[in-house]
């Protein structure tokens, strides 16, 4: 009886087999579609995928005999086999997949390491300390979508790094309301946000991110004064002369930058962190030198950028601080940019401070002097001069400058510092003052407040930092390592992003029409001719 009844439900079911099977695919292909077109409704899809199995049981009950065999047949058992492996196959992937998904592994194959986020970047977001909220704007245009793109695959490289920063993309035109909290005037903004303080940046470049993620979680930005007066390389121009990026590149590392004319002020501000004498051209007048001179005596900060032969009021104030600026050019017959043999090159052991100079891979200085450290046996306990980088023991001054060619006894041999800082209480011929030893049954001092050392960084050259040549090699990165170290901010100090080169292909006529047909027809018809081969073989 029990038996009969089976028999029955399946006949019954065997009349609308073909309708079940197909029922039960099309619930599983609806399952999908909607799982993709409408993420949210999970529940319609756990539906469908329990309809569609459903189904498919009762097609099988009703076409057991035709399933049972399909299945022992020798093809089923092999098409088996091979769903099977193939199934195992998109399970391995599945595993590696969602390992690769939790492990940071990425390959920049870029000639220019255009998608490697920098070591400075990777600092900073290492020691990221507090949340950092980053929302972009960017509405339904195909341009604003492509840069929305942009900004989500860098700051996704950026979470990567940290798990203090976060970000989401609206659309400004279907929620206003949040564009007017946020005081968006334009498409394509990017709001940084930490705490209380916030940061809108309109570029996609990595130095425009970190720049912005410094300022919005930086306590304080230190004040970098340039002087102007005598000719020195201005920070506001954009020739291939001027220092504008230097100026960008401070201000990307958080740090405020202005002008100083020291002819019009009786003190230099009490805000200045660093000051930056960058390749004078006329002499200091003497009230602006002892400005200078005062500012460093206070355990001031500064940046000098000499060229060869400088003023003499410049000359003595770095000599009164242990430098001595050589006259003449520098020549470097061993390490130089070819074919000029008066821009010395510095690289691997020419560099020889590491705080500064670590990872950098090379330096130049177009027309460069020679500096010399000038610091008497007695002042080498309070004043120390460190090399940052030097010429070979093949180098030269020329102090002929119609000529390149060394004259024994008349041009001095190198090496010689092309860079070099300073760390001093006092200037040389100044010792400090030491407290006197207390006397027999009076107490011990009370704990003196550590002094503030001066410090300069001076370069022998003022053209390396140039518009013309900052973001050649290394040059950029040293003088920005060097301005770090002076603030005390050696965390800063790394190799930084480089902005993306146009990379051209210049190709002949010839080898375009080369590439084009071998392209077109070359390989199709390598592939006919191996198949008619493989077929002539086997007929």
């Amino acid at each position: 009886m029990k038996s009969a009844s089976v028999l029955a439900i399946r006949s019954a079911l065997g009349r609308y087999s073909l309708l079940l099977g197909i029922a039960a695919v099309a619930s599983l292909a609806l399952a999908g579609l909607t799982s993709v077109l409408a993420p949210g409704l999970g529940r319609a899809v756990t539906g469908l995928v329990v309809i569609a199995a459903t189904l498919f049981a009762l097609y099988v009950i009703g076409a057991f005999t035709e399933v049972r065999a399909g299945v022992m047949a020798r093809q089923t058992r092999y098409g088996a086999n091979a769903i099977v492996m193939a199934l195992a196959f998109l399970g391995i992937l599945g595993v590696l997949n969602a390992l690769a998904a939790q492990t940071h592994l990425r390959t920049d194959v870029t000639a220019g390491g255009q998608y490697t986020l920098s070591r400075q970047t990777i600092a900073v977001l290492k020691d990221l300390s507090q949340p950092v909220k980053v929302t972009g704007f960017f509405n339904k245009e195909p341009t604003a979508q492509a840069g929305q793109e942009e900004a989500g695959n860098r700051l996704t490289e950026y979470r990567f790094q940290t798990g203090n920063l976060s970000f989401e993309f609206i659309d400004p035109d279907e929620k206003p309301g949040i564009a007017r909290q946020y005081e968006i005037k334009d498409y394509g903004a990017l709001v940084f946000e930490a705490g209380s303080r916030r940061k809108q940046v309109f570029g996609l470049s990595e130095q425009d991110f970190t720049g912005a993620i410094l300022n919005v979680t930086g306590k304080e930005q230190k004040k970098i004064y340039f002087v102007e007066g005598h000719g020195e390389r201005a920070i506001d121009a954009a020739d291939s002369q001027s220092f504008s990026h230097v100026r960008d590149g401070l201000i990307a590392d958080n740090y405020q930058v202005q002008s100083i004319n020291l002819s019009t002020v009786a003190a230099l501000p009490s805000d200045v962190s660093v000051l930056v004498v960058a390749g004078p051209k006329r002499p200091f007048l003497e009230p602006e030198i002892q400005l200078v001179d005062r500012y460093l005596e206070g355990g001031g900060k500064a940046l000098v950028l000499v060229d060869p032969n400088p003023s003499p009021e410049l000359r003595r104030l770095l000599l009164k601080w242990g430098v001595e600026v050589r006259d003449g050019l520098v020549v470097d017959t061993q390490s130089y940019v070819n074919p000029d043999l008066s821009v010395p090159l510095a690289r691997g052991g020419q560099y020889t401070f590491g705080q500064v100079t670590k990872d950098l891979q090379a330096s130049f200085f177009p027309g460069a002097a020679g500096l010399t450290p000038n610091v008497p046996e007695d002042d080498r306990d309070h004043v120390a001069v460190t090399p940052l980088a030097t010429t070979t023991d093949r180098s030269f001054l020329e102090t002929d400058p119609q000529k390149i060619d060394f004259t024994p006894n008349v041009d001095l041999v190198g090496p010689f510092l092309l860079g070099l800082t300073v760390e001093a209480n006092k200037p040389v011929g100044q010792r400090p003052v030491k407290p006197a030893p207390p006397q027999p049954g009076q107490p011990l001092p009370a704990n003196q407040p550590e002094q503030n050392p001066t410090r300069l960084v001076v370069f022998a050259d003022s053209d390396f930092a140039t518009n013309n040549f900052f973001y050649s090699l290394s040059n950029g990165d040293l003088l920005l390592n060097s301005v770090n170290w002076l603030t005390a901010q050696e965390a800063l100090i790394s190799i930084r992003p480089k902005p993306p080169e146009f990379r051209r292909l210049d190709i002949t006529r010839r080898t375009f029409d080369f590439i084009l047909y071998s392209s077109a027809a070359l390989w199709p018809l390598a592939v006919l001719l191996a198949g008619g081969i493989v077929w002539w073989r086997r007929r």
